[in-house]
């Protein structure tokens, strides 16, 4: 039982925190670290909490992809542009994961880094407050391209995808309503492609190993609660950018940061 509750604890805040500008990588991380939930870590765990988020967002902008979809088939120029648009946002963070995986995952074990990442995050979203100019701009290949470098970043635990994709179409000037369809879906097709990568890796070694300390109940209260929590956290995320109070979490991320700091290298 103590497993299905410390799984649902960590679904709870990967739901929550992977649309919201404030790291669920870092988040899970601190997580397991303070709570010591080392026995349910691993990469079944991830794979599963990532299924259910990338189920979230395919599911609130299911809408959007429908009519994107046929649209394709109609041979619609926007619709095709927006469409490479997400293919070409995939390349940095492909490259980033091929060329760097074991260093990226080397960083995660160590929490105060984390941290510092963390108060990163909250900068960034502090700085989008010193944007005043009229956000009228479209998604192009162009504009794709420096918000994949801005995801690719995200790949180091402790910085918000959501964030730093978000906070790049601000500077670039990008509608608030394109920019939130374009960051939540760019990242669909990463992380099932990471998704079918490392099970493959996993089944390729010892794939029971994986999903060690994983029981069917568990599994599926873990990715219900992340799918539902993750829905939540997108529409929530939407309405909030309409409102411009993104920016607000950055005083979040930064005191997370300073506490994690503190605790972590004098405290622990």
């Amino acid at each position: 039982m103590s497993d299905i509750l410390n799984l649902s604890l960590l679904a709870i805040v990967q739901g929550l925190t992977e649309f919201l500008p404030v790291s669920s990588s870092g988040h899970l991380v601190l997580a397991k670290s303070t709570l010591g939930y080392e026995a349910i870590s691993g990469l079944g765990v991830e794979l599963l909490l990532h299924a259910g988020t990338l189920v979230a967002v395919i599911a609130y902008y299911r809408t959007f992809i429908k009519d994107i979809l046929v649209r394709l088939f109609q041979r619609e120029k926007s619709a095709w542009l927006f469409a490479c648009s997400i293919l070409i946002s995939m390349i940095p963070a492909v490259i980033l994961g091929l060329t760097c995986e074991e260093k990226l995952e080397a960083l995660a074990e160590n929490p105060a880094v984390v941290c510092a990442f963390l108060i990163i995050t909250g900068t960034i979203l502090l700085l989008t407050r010193t944007i005043h100019r009229p956000l009228e701009k479209e998604i192009t290949p162009l504009r794709a391209l420096i918000m994949g470098i801005a995801q690719s970043f995200a790949m180091l635990p402790g910085i918000s995808r959501s964030g730093s994709t978000i906070a790049t179409s601000r500077f670039l000037g990008v509608k608030t309503e394109t920019a939130a369809a374009f960051s939540f879906l760019m990242v669909v097709p990463v992380i099932l492609g990471g998704n079918i990568l490392h099970l493959l890796k996993a089944f390729s070694n010892d794939g029971e190993s994986a999903f060690t300390g994983l029981t069917w109940p568990s599994a599926l209260i873990g990715f219900a609660l992340s799918a539902i929590v993750g829905y939540l956290s997108v529409a929530w995320m939407v309405k909030l950018l309409g409102k411009r109070n993104f920016w607000k979490f950055g005083f979040y991320c930064i005191a997370i940061g300073l506490i994690g700091l503190t605790y972590f290298l004098f405290l622990q």
